[in-house]
């Protein structure tokens, strides 16, 4: 397993505090990050989310989840023994990547065009549809962000820097109807007390939520419709091209030999979903 140093974690970043709207754990300045040097250290320095069953952050620190354990599979190929995993926000990864604070982002980040302006990915790991949590019989109506934008009234929460604060505003969505959530369950908590009326995330992340909430006064709306389906890839300093390619080239025996499926499926994702999709589906020539 991976393992987070929580109390690295509980330092202040100001800076990605400012852009992400959260507050974030800090990690060591990494150094250039060839996959030479990784080999030569033992490790890699990964960015992490706690967005089950992309990855969770246990307790003790360890970290779990479909992303990680990928990673760890295909930097075992590449001779990369351990992982030393960093809790970051969505909306600090690519600032955390872009300055080298670590050498790779593993955590369901989606991959975008905006988002492959700054930094480059890996083939698809991780694909799925997206999902409102709403109150029960869904008072609103609200099948779509499109619904959202309608009706100034209606106001919703998802994280920074998230795909799905991206999806809001292509849809229009206002600032004033987006609360931001410190993390996944306190944006339920949000939900539970009136403070929003939708709280949006991926649809297995939003699931597992349910799940642990057990209201019974909360509904899922899942597909999202007029919303691509999410695919996510393992993330990259876009001067790491080598080590983006070595790392493309084991992810690609790691899905051929069957091993990538029995990673991933007993999370809830579809290996099927992800092997019909390329990076240049969303951002060509990245």
């Amino acid at each position: 397993m991976i393992k987070v140093n929580l109390e690295k974690c509980s330092r202040v970043i100001a800076l990605a505090a400012l852009t992400a709207g959260l507050t974030l754990g800090t990690v060591s300045t990494v150094s250039a990050g060839t996959l030479d040097d990784l080999r030569k250290q033992g490790y890699a320095t990964v960015a992490v989310a706690n967005e089950p069953p992309y990855s969770d952050v246990k307790g003790d620190g360890y970290v779990t989840g479909a992303a990680p354990d990928v990673a760890r599979a295909v930097m075992k190929k590449l001779g990369v023994p351990e992982l030393r995993a960093s809790l970051v926000g969505y909306g600090a990864m690519i600032p955390a990547l872009m300055a080298r604070r670590v050498d790779m982002a593993t955590s369901g980040l989606y991959i975008k065009p905006k988002r492959c302006e700054s930094i480059i990915y890996s083939e698809p790991d991780l694909c799925g549809a997206e999902a409102f949590a709403v109150k029960k019989g869904n008072p609103f109506n609200i099948m779509t962000y499109e619904d959202i934008g309608n009706n100034k009234a209606v106001t919703m929460t998802t994280c920074a820097g998230c795909a799905e604060e991206a999806y809001a505003y292509e849809r229009g969505v206002t600032k004033e109807q987006i609360k931001i959530m410190a993390d996944p369950m306190s944006g339920i908590k949000m939900l539970q007390q009136g403070r929003v009326d939708v709280f949006a995330l991926s649809g297995l992340g939003t699931v597992d939520l349910l799940e642990k909430a057990n209201d019974p006064d909360l509904e899922i709306v899942m597909p999202v419709k007029g919303v691509p389906m999410g695919c996510a890839g393992a993330a990259f300093n876009s001067d790491d091209d080598d080590f983006r390619d070595a790392y493309d080239k084991a992810l690609a025996e790691l899905k051929s030999s069957g091993e990538f499926a029995k990673i991933i499926e007993p999370y809830g994702f579809s290996a099927a979903a992800t092997l019909a999709v390329k990076r240049d589906d969303f951002c060509p020539g990245n």
